[in-house]
């Protein structure tokens, strides 16, 4: 047999040796998952916290500007008391107990302010003239014993001469109510008060801002809110901290809807707690970021496994060719 004519010798392939565990195809998968998992926890986890800062951050503005809102009513409030108390003619109808005198100047001027409730009172707190706009609460007869009213007969002569605001709890509810003196020379004969009820001053605040707000009393108790819910009562403790100068505090008030907690400031004063509140869709952020990292890495691992499929095949076929003896 010539030379020519003889079949090349056939490679012979090694025996297979066992791989080594951290060469397996199943290690390898098993980090891969593992990876992908850590990465689509941490992608949600991190939107989450983001979101959530972001609501955060939302829910303070909310709470700062709702607080100056509340500056812009006591100004109303204030000028309609002064607008009343400083009208030619006020003090003698007051002091002789003229009802259509009063009426007669008092009415237009609450009419022409945005004030919808106005009370004109003798020294001893009896109501002489009520004005009400339409749909506020009913007068009462008498504001006898009301702090508010004594002090400020008690500084009419002093430096801002007896006005004050104040949130006072009526027996119709929680009122923010400005009052001042009328003087007949330097005495005080009676007095006149401004009063928005709470809830309608939250309620105007709250398209404002744009977030749900509450007013809690001293004991933790909300006295108005512009939620569709019942606020969850605020701890005691907590509520006259806070009212006291405390850090502000954040919780879930009812269900994922958030709240921040600070101080509502009437006059430079702290009178109740203001919770600012919003639903938190936090997590569902989250959870859109996790799903989005998920299919990302879906899609990533599918063209590198095109891809490594066809090298593979490529590569298995030279061999295959390679190793094919000739005839």
């Amino acid at each position: 047999m010539a030379v020519s004519e003889q079949r090349r010798p056939v490679p012979r392939r090694r025996p297979d040796r066992p791989l080594p565990w951290y060469r397996r195809t199943w290690v390898h998968a098993l980090i891969g998952l593992l990876i992908a998992v850590l990465t689509v926890t941490f992608a949600g986890q991190r939107a989450t916290a983001g979101a959530r800062a972001t609501l955060d951050d939302r829910l303070e503005h909310a709470g700062a500007g709702a607080d100056a809102a509340m500056v812009g009513v006591e100004s109303e409030q204030l000028a309609a008391v002064r607008s009343v108390a400083f009208t030619q003619g006020i003090s003698n109808s007051l002091a002789t107990r003229d009802g259509a005198e009063l009426n007669r100047i008092v009415t237009p001027l609450q009419a022409n302010s945005t004030v919808p409730m106005v009370d004109v009172v003798d020294p001893s707190g009896r109501v002489l003239l009520a004005v009400r706009s339409k749909g506020a609460p009913a007068p009462v007869a008498s504001h006898h014993g009301l702090r508010l009213l004594n002090q400020s007969l008690r500084n009419a002569n002093g430096p801002i001469g007896g006005r004050y605001s104040e949130v006072v709890i009526f027996r119709n509810g929680p009122t923010l109510t400005t009052v001042g003196p009328i003087m007949a020379g330097n005495r005080p004969v009676g007095a006149v008060l401004a009063m928005t009820p709470l809830a309608d001053v939250l309620g105007r605040e709250s398209q404002e801002v744009g977030a749900d707000l509450t007013a809690y009393d001293v004991n933790g108790d909300p006295i108005a809110t512009t939620t569709t819910f019942v606020p969850k009562k605020l701890d005691r403790d907590t509520a006259r901290g806070l009212i006291a100068g405390g850090a502000t505090e954040t919780r879930y008030v009812w269900a994922d809807h958030r709240e921040k907690l600070g101080r509502l400031i009437v006059e430079h004063t702290a009178d109740a707690v203001l919770g600012v509140s919003l639903e938190d869709d936090s997590n569902v952020t989250g959870r859109a970021v996790s799903a989005y990292v998920a299919v990302g890495l879906i899609a990533t691992v599918a063209i590198i496994a095109t891809f490594w499929a066809r090298f593979t095949r490529e590569r298995n076929r030279d061999a295959f060719l390679r190793e094919e003896p000739e005839e």
